[in-house]
């Protein structure tokens, strides 16, 4: 009886050392926290019968042994996180949000902060921190100036083309009641809330003559806007223009828009030139839209090379046979006619533009055909006397419809010659030229392709 006592007594000692300290397990074997055996093999005491402790975590609080849960059986205290290793500098055993060697936070434990998505039709004005350009696609006016040198020394493309010595120049003699204008193609429809122009020319002749004092400049713009989804200008604010040079960007407020797709400018009145009263110049003009430079893109730099390109026409250019003309740069295209059979080596033609077919070159030619009206038409490269480079290549700007009409013309309407060709219903056609109140369109009827002008108040063109 006393022996089963002490058998008892030495079991409930054994149990308390065991649950007041860690078990540790021996090299050989592994310690029995019940009656203190050691180098024990098997899965149960061979002194009192007591199974094998299982394999756990110690905490790390009372050093209770075995624990395989969340929390300690004994004291509740929670189970040592895992150590992560730096993905920065390789130290191991981390067990913060951050690397006690470098710093570097733990994978996952630091939310990046929400990146703001860039609008690719918006450009960041440099010192501007709520105000944003709005990028242009194209632009096309009126007329321009057209230097014999060099063609497209005045093209209506120098206003957009981050060049204050550079600019756009235009006669005023043509009228200042709605036959000037420039118009700014947005690369996407977009909110449009200021205008800002460096007026005049802001270069300097050989000579050192201030430009912008011998050439006109702009006095007042009437400034309209074109919507998506519509094809006429309307909804017009009027800006005047101070009379000042290289003080910066000349700031006009606009009414806040949305969904603008262009931007047409009509000059109204100007500032004559000392020397050239009537060559009105335009160094820089900007679409600026109120917005948080944060959403735009970069800026372009300074001097960028221009990302337009006008159509410089070559005027004065002779005739090397008599004129064989289409209406397109194509044999598909319907025939105007042949004309100068005669006489061609008296004639000269404007050249505007050229276009390439896949086997040769041809050219936009415009000329009088005397009392019978004007033509613009394409005919091949090799019956014209012409510098291919100083043109640029027509390209389509803008698809839409038309509806039936028998307004068709071989040029921008007025002075141009009819074509005689009725369109008999709705087609679908491709823009290539607006002038005048007119559009040049490509269209097939029956077996024939055409591209002829017809009146604007035709057509339904979405431009590019």
């Amino acid at each position: 009886m006393r022996k089963t006592i002490e058998r008892t007594v030495c079991a409930a000692l054994a149990l308390i050392l065991a649950l007041a300290a860690p078990c540790a397990l021996a090299d050989g074997g592994w310690d029995c926290p019940v009656c203190g055996q050691t180098g024990n093999v098997g899965n149960f005491c061979p002194s009192c019968g007591s199974p094998a402790p299982e394999e756990g975590w110690t905490c790390e609080v009372c050093g209770q042994p075995g624990n395989t849960g969340k929390f300690c059986v004994f004291c509740g205290s929670p189970a040592p996180e895992e150590g992560w290793t730096c993905y920065n500098c390789g130290q191991t055993g981390n067990k913060g949000n951050f690397c006690s060697n470098c710093a570097a936070p733990k994978p996952g434990s630091v939310t990046p902060a929400p990146q703001t998505p860039v609008n690719e039709h918006l450009e960041q004005i440099p010192g501007e921190a709520e105000l944003v350009k709005v990028c242009l696609d194209r632009v096309q006016a009126s007329s321009y100036i057209v230097n014999q040198q060099n063609p497209i020394k005045w093209v209506p493309e120098n206003a957009v083309d981050n060049n204050e010595t550079t600019c756009w120049q235009f006669s005023a003699r043509r009228g200042l009641n709605g036959q000037s204008w420039l118009v700014l193609y947005l690369t996407a429809p977009e909110a449009v809330d200021m205008i800002w122009f460096k007026n005049g020319f802001w270069g300097y002749t050989e000579k050192g003559d201030d430009q912008y004092v011998i050439n006109a400049r702009p006095k007042m713009v009437r400034v309209e806007f074109l919507y998506a989804g519509e094809s006429a200008f309307r909804d017009s604010e009027q800006v005047a223009l101070r009379d000042e040079s290289r003080n910066g960007w000349q700031r006009a407020s606009l009414r806040h828009r949305e969904n603008v797709t262009a931007v047409r400018l009509v000059f109204t009145s100007i500032y004559k030139g000392s020397h050239f009263a009537n060559d009105v110049c335009l160094s820089e003009v900007m679409m600026v839209q109120k917005a948080p430079a944060s959403i735009a893109k970069a800026p372009q730099a300074e001097g960028a090379p221009v990302i337009y390109e006008s159509r410089p026409e070559v005027s004065g250019c002779s005739l090397l046979m008599r004129l064989a003309t289409r209406s397109g740069p194509g044999t598909e295209y319907d025939e105007p006619g042949i004309f100068f059979n005669n006489n061609w080596q008296q004639q000269k033609v404007r050249v505007l533009g050229k276009s390439y077919d896949g086997s040769i070159w041809w050219v936009l030619v415009d000329f009088s055909n005397g009392s019978k009206g004007d033509y613009r038409i394409w005919t091949g490269l090799k019956r014209v006397d012409v510098d291919l480079n100083k043109l640029k290549e027509i390209k389509p700007i803008g698809d839409g419809y038309v509806s039936p009409t028998g307004e068709t013309y071989r040029g921008p309407g007025g002075k141009y010659a009819k074509a005689k060709v009725t369109i008999s219903g709705w087609q679908p056609v491709k823009a290539y030229d607006r002038e005048k109140g007119y559009v040049e369109i490509e269209f097939k009827q029956g077996s024939k392709v055409y591209r002829l002008w017809v009146p604007e108040a035709y057509t339904f063109i979405t431009w590019k």
